[in-house]
């Protein structure tokens, strides 16, 4: 082992390693893949047995009430003049699976009521069909009214059949009808004549037909993977479906399934069992107190032959990859000797200062990882080096916006005492004015536009010394509805329109009404003047709850729309696409920030051609809230501002 090289002992150890790891995890894929593949395969053959066994019982069960409903029609009974032949005749048109019904009276005669057209060209008469009762030994001395007897006489192969015979209804004390006689209902097959349905009062005949085999069960697109039975107590098949066809009789399983079925119990079960020497996978279900059973079952190598498969892949796989990492392993071998002289040379460029070195190092492992981080190195400076030249980007707006703040302050200050001023004239002329005087309007306008304008300077000093607006409780809609009106006859100028499309439900949230109507603003003067000149348009805002917490604004226009590069940057301080000296940058990014000041979001939708449109989410304000804001709006001092950027 010492005098293997370094090449040979890395081969060497990694096709053991690979070999060892790839023969762990297969096996027991295999064995858990093998286990759940078994109890998938018996819960799957359980439950479809159940459900075969509860269609067979519906359908005695409907056998059954259909030979009940007939046998009455025979014994009652019928006007004088009523030709009983029509009337039963007709009735069978409506029972077409009934092959033959017969009566046995209570003295232990069988008297044949009807006999189809079907049996009669088999060659199947009367007499053939109850001697082929009374030779096969059907228990009907034990029969009760609520367990029939399902048991299938084999009496032709080209046309399968099964017996079923139920206990008539008591006679409710009517005469018996006599004569009563039918042939195959349109079929024109003569049918027996018909004794006296039933004995003196309180006997109850046994009635006996006979049914096309699919009336006890009907395959429906069943997997040709399964086979599917339906045999008696004895476990003898009564019917068997295979392959996927239609019922057939049930000569496929020659021995039975006698010991598969359960001696003594009569609930639903799994098993492994051998059916002729093949290994099977079943499960079987008792079908009610008939004394049949359904059985499902696969065979087992059938059930698992993608288990093989998985072995035959994986070991397939297993050599392709354990020659693939060989192969990896010799040419990482040999490149690494190469690849550390590459390595020691970039160390000695890194040493004289030189960063901008790129080490390629082909293969993988740690000589591979270093070069990596050394190449991770470099960019990480490059990195730090635009990144700082951003925040020196941004300390120099931030600079900005601080001289502006500054230069607002002073403007407001200024500002403030004439519009004080404007205000108190406003007011005295109002007073002095008559009730309904067509100037009161215009009175009333001034002193609410300069009551906003004082509280936007007001705004404007807190923004200069870092304060935040009052919050309070407010009605979105208002909101909305106020600016609209608002702005509408100025943007009318430029040939646009304004509508408002309001939330009929109250739009309850905790923010500032005259920051909202800015942000608002904003938005309808950029719209506005996006439509300028290019034949007007139509701008809609509407508010409604995309959910129980959330108030959502939406201000669509049909513009020209924004491109997707300039999407990314609108928000951004001082980014503005209008012409120089119209506009400053800072629209968006003021309403940006008011909307977060708010708890909320602000997004942009455009398509080039098609228009745009902002959403504005806020959340809705608490219940607690809502029960002041019912006492405060009147107090609240609304302040509208237009942004004429």
């Amino acid at each position: 082992m010492k005098r293997l090289g370094l090449r040979a002992k890395l081969l060497l150890a990694m096709f053991l390693i690979i070999s060892l790891s790839i023969g762990l995890v297969a096996s027991q894929a295999v064995l858990l893949f093998q286990q759940d593949k078994s109890s998938y395969i018996f819960d799957l053959n359980a439950s479809r047995a159940i459900k075969i066994s509860d269609e067979v019982q519906a359908n005695v069960r409907h056998l059954t009430e259909k030979m009940r409903i007939f046998a009455e029609a025979v014994r009652l009974p019928v006007a004088e003049g009523t030709d009983r032949r029509q009337m039963l005749s007709a009735m069978l048109r409506q029972y077409p699976e009934f092959l033959l019904f017969s009566v046995r009276e209570p003295d232990g005669s069988l008297k044949n009521v009807f006999l189809s057209r079907a049996l009669s060209d088999l060659g199947l008469s009367v007499e053939k069909m109850h001697a082929a009762y009374g030779t096969a030994g059907l228990p009907l001395e034990r029969l009760t009214a609520e367990r029939p007897i399902v048991a299938r006489l084999d009496l032709s192969t080209k046309l399968p059949t099964f017996t079923l015979a139920v206990r008539g209804l008591p006679a409710t004390g009517a005469p018996p009808a006599r004569g009563a006689v039918a042939g195959g209902a349109g079929a024109g097959a003569g049918g027996a004549a018909a004794g006296q349905a039933t004995a003196a009062a309180g006997d109850v005949p046994i009635l006996i037909a006979e049914f096309p085999l699919n009336r006890l069960y009907t395959a429906r697109g069943e997997s040709k993977l399964f086979e599917i039975y339906v045999t008696d107590g004895a476990g003898r098949p009564l019917v068997s479906v295979t392959e996927g066809k239609e019922v057939s009789g049930g000569g496929t399983a020659p021995g039975g399934f006698a010991d598969l079925l359960p001696k003594s119990a009569q609930t639903a079960g799994t098993r492994e069992y051998a059916a002729s020497g093949v290994p099977m996978l079943a499960a079987y279900s008792p079908v009610g107190d008939l004394g049949l059973f359904t059985i499902v079952q696969i065979p087992k190598a059938r059930a698992f032959e993608a288990a093989r498969q998985l072995v035959t892949r994986s070991l397939l796989i297993a050599g392709v990859v354990c020659v693939a990492a060989l192969a990896l392993v010799f040419l990482f071998a040999s490149s690494l000797t190469k690849s550390l002289i590459a390595l020691t040379r970039a160390t000695e460029q890194i040493g004289q200062g030189q960063f901008g070195v790129q080490v390629e190092v082909k293969g993988g492992g740690e000589i591979a990882a270093l070069a990596a981080r050394f190449k991770r190195m470099t960019e990480e400076l490059s990195t730090r080096e635009a990144a700082l030249k951003d925040a020196n980007q941004r300390l120099m707006e931030s600079e900005k916006m601080s001289a502006l703040g500054q230069l607002g302050a002073g403007i407001a200050h200024e500002v403030k005492n004439p519009m004080t001023s404007i205000r108190g004239y406003a007011q005295m002329g109002q007073r002095k004015l008559p009730d309904g005087h067509p100037l009161g309007e215009y009175f009333r306008t001034i002193v609410r536009e300069t009551d906003r304008s004082l509280e936007i300077l007001k705004n404007l000093l807190k923004f200069a010394r870092q304060e935040t607006a009052e919050m309070s409780i407010i009605d979105l809609n208002t909101v909305v509805s106020d600016t609209v009106k608002l702005v509408s006859h100025q943007l009318m100028m430029k040939d646009v329109r304004v509508e408002a499309r309001l939330c009929e439900q109250s739009l309850q949230v905790s923010g500032n009404a005259n920051q909202i109507e800015q942000v608002l603003l904003n938005l309808f003067i950029n719209a506005g003047d996006a439509m300028e000149g290019k034949g007007g348009g139509t701008i809609t805002a509407s508010t409604d709850m995309p959910d129980a917490l959330t108030a959502r604004i939406r201000v669509a226009d049909t513009g020209s729309g924004i491109p997707s590069e300039v999407v990314k940057k609108i928000f951004d301080p001082f980014f503005t696409t209008k012409p120089v000296g119209k506009g400053t940058g800072l629209g968006l990014s003021v309403s940006y920030g008011i909307v977060k000041e708010h708890k909320g979001e602000i997004a942009v939708e455009s398509k080039v051609g098609e228009g745009t449109t902002f959403i504005i989410r806020i959340p809705i304000a608490r219940q607690a809230s809502e029960g002041v804001a019912a006492a405060a709006p009147a107090k609240e001092k609304r302040v509208r501002v237009i942004n004429l950027r």
